[in-house]
């Protein structure tokens, strides 16, 4: 049999990041999504379980699949990966990623300080910049191993202040996610949002406006029906 095969709107998944500042309801938009299981690396999602149905993981450091964000997310994968959740999660969830990404940096840089027998703090530009090479193609490897699931994925990052050189002194001059640009790049819809809107700030899956009011999972399919049928739509995201 060919692995070569027509494409196809309604085997599509969603794969998005959203970010923004605390209190925009970034934890309840991604649950919005379909049937989610929920990474959840701030314990915070409890709180939405009379409004959601989803399931979910926490890390449990008594527990060696689960002790630390690593340590579950792969464990979590490999579980979906066996097929036992089929037709009860359409949707993973990963909030924050920055968590996640904090915690493969810090594994990273212990094992890459153990090898070349330096402190990262230590290196010279050169030696940062293949430090920096390393971090980017390992965490690029865990973040694709995530996407690549046959599932929509959402990425929930936290804002922080972007800083930049105003008449000679260090000034935050905007607001950006927090994490690396990976996650940005990576999926194919980014979304900031605000207190009382979503803006979408890139998308490979339809023309979307610049902003929609109600942040809600179900508030993009309404979006992209005056480029699909209703029905193409709903099935594919």
């Amino acid at each position: 049999m060919s692995i070569i095969k027509k494409a196809c709107i309604t085997n599509a998944k969603v794969k998005c990041m959203v970010w923004g500042a605390a209190g925009t309801e970034k934890s309840r938009f991604a649950l919005s999504f379909p049937k989610p299981l929920v990474i959840d690396l701030e314990r915070g999602t409890e709180w939405y379980s009379d409004q959601f149905n989803f399931y979910k993981a926490e890390i449990d450091q008594s527990d060696e699949k689960a002790k630390n964000a690593s340590v579950l997310t792969k464990t979590v994968v490999d579980e979906l990966l066996t097929g036992k959740f089929t037709n009860k999660i359409e949707t993973l969830i990963i909030d924050p990623i920055t968590d996640l990404l904090d915690n493969v940096e810090s594994i990273l840089a212990n094992s890459y300080e153990s090898t070349i027998k330096k402190k990262i703090t230590d290196l010279n530009a050169l030696e940062k910049s293949k430090w920096y090479a390393h971090r980017r193609d390992r965490s690029r490897d865990v973040l694709n191993t995530i996407i690549q699931l046959p599932l929509n994925i959402v990425f929930v990052a936290r804002e922080k202040n972007l800083w930049d050189s105003v008449k000679g002194q260090m000034q935050p001059v905007g607001k950006v996610f927090d994490g690396l640009e990976l996650i940005e790049y990576l999926p194919d819809l980014v979304i900031h949002l605000e207190k009382k809107r979503m803006n979408i700030t890139k998308s490979r899956i339809g023309k979307l406006p610049e902003f929609i009011e109600e942040k809600t999972f179900s508030a993009m399919q309404k979006a992209l029906f005056k480029k699909y049928e209703p029905e193409k739509v709903i099935k594919a995201i």
